[in-house]
């Protein structure tokens, strides 16, 4: 499809902030096609497709007569199964998400529960083992990616719904792989977003639509929390599958040498002042200590994909705590997953109920603040 009905809107003439006065409501995206998509304030622009786009501005008094909670569904590939027990949690505690804003698996995980889909994959998930786990998907090496992953997508395809027609707020994060920009879907099939979402750089093929290349959200906001405020939530609930380090005590790494990620700066804690351009160097030095680490180790050595999953888990970590300084949520949810690995899609059952555990940690503080 081509780009002829498409107007980029600038970020800055419309950006805004949930200490802003006002918050920026944005629906309407349509590109055509399965998706619609956009990118978003503070990120690149909003896309405005043959649709048109919707843009209101709603004060806050107005906002806080009836609290809206959005759940933030963040990136990690296997230890994604965790977002099953907190949705199950949520469910037992009777909370219902006004809005869910995912990335990657999260995009999946929240998909399939809008969808209604939730117990059937939950049921698939608790089956996989490590060669069944491979025959979900097929292995083609072309658009940039080893794995097709369409023919696990396609399984659900039957629960498939518009997002639009969803019960509650969606929207599922991607990053454009020419620009690297935050590409946001909030329209379109359920499957084809989280497919886009979760399409990891040279492990999954690249998705395109609307005359983009989509991969992976996790390489531009890992849990995105700025998505769930533009869905319109109040209060946001974030489930952090980086928070808790993981990577470094694969390789029995001493605590106190860990590097720190990144710290509020001392005179603007609100602020992320020296935060981005530490991001790169902390990265950086995280993955040559991986290497020594390694090294030291009596006849160890870090295979191609151990070293490709440390980068990457390395630089999700350091992302999302810079984001995180930014775009605070108002409770974070941990689930422990430090010695989980990303391609771990055997381990359901367990990181399932981490998830439930890591939710019911924080369920009074969740009332607490829905009541205020």
């Amino acid at each position: 499809m081509g780009d002829s009905n498409r107007e980029l809107w600038p970020a800055s003439s419309i950006a805004a902030t949930s200490g802003s006065p006002y918050f920026l409501n944005v629906s309407g995206f349509s590109l055509g096609g399965r998706l619609g998509i956009g990118t978003l304030a503070g990120i690149g622009g909003v896309d405005r497709g043959r649709g048109g786009s919707h843009l209101s501005w709603v004060s806050k008094e107005d906002r806080c007569m009836t609290k809206k909670m959005g759940l933030v569904l963040g990136s990690g590939a296997a230890r994604g199964w965790a977002h099953i027990g907190v949705l199950k949690a949520l469910d037992e505690i009777g909370v219902k998400p006004d809005a869910i804003a995912g990335c990657s698996v999260g995009a999946l995980v929240g998909g399939a529960y809008l969808i209604g889909a939730l117990d059937e994959f939950e049921g698939w998930a608790r089956t996989l083992k490590p060669v069944s786990a491979l025959q979900s998907f097929s292995l083609k090496v072309q658009r940039g990616g080893f794995i097709d992953a369409a023919p696990a997508f396609e399984a659900f395809r039957g629960y498939d719904k518009h997002i639009e027609d969803l019960p509650v707020k969606y929207g599922a994060v991607a990053a454009d792989l020419a620009t690297g920009e935050e590409v946001i879907i909030t329209s379109g099939s359920v499957i084809d977003a989280a497919r886009a979402s979760s399409a990891i750089p040279v492990i999954f093929h690249a998705v395109h639509t609307g005359g983009k290349w989509l991969v992976d959200g996790a390489l531009a906001n890992p849990a995105p929390v700025s998505l769930a405020r533009q869905l319109g939530a109040d209060i946001v609930i974030s489930v952090d599958l980086n928070a808790v380090p993981r990577v470094l005590d694969r390789f029995d790494a001493p605590k106190e040498r860990l590097p720190t990620p990144v710290q509020r700066d001392a005179t603007h804690p609100d602020t992320v002042t020296g935060a981005v351009a530490k991001l790169i160097d902390d990265t950086r030095a995280a993955i040559d200590q991986q290497f020594a680490m390694a090294k030291a180790r009596a006849g160890a050595k870090p295979h191609l994909f151990e070293t490709a999953y440390a980068a990457a888990d390395i630089f999700q970590m350091q992302l999302a705590r810079a984001r995180a300084i930014a775009e605070p949520p108002d409770i974070f949810v941990k689930p422990d997953m430090r010695d989980a690995m990303p391609t771990a899609f055997d381990r359901a059952d367990e990181f399932i109920e981490e998830g439930h555990r890591a939710l019911m940690e924080q369920r009074d503080a969740i009332k607490r603040l829905l009541k205020d």
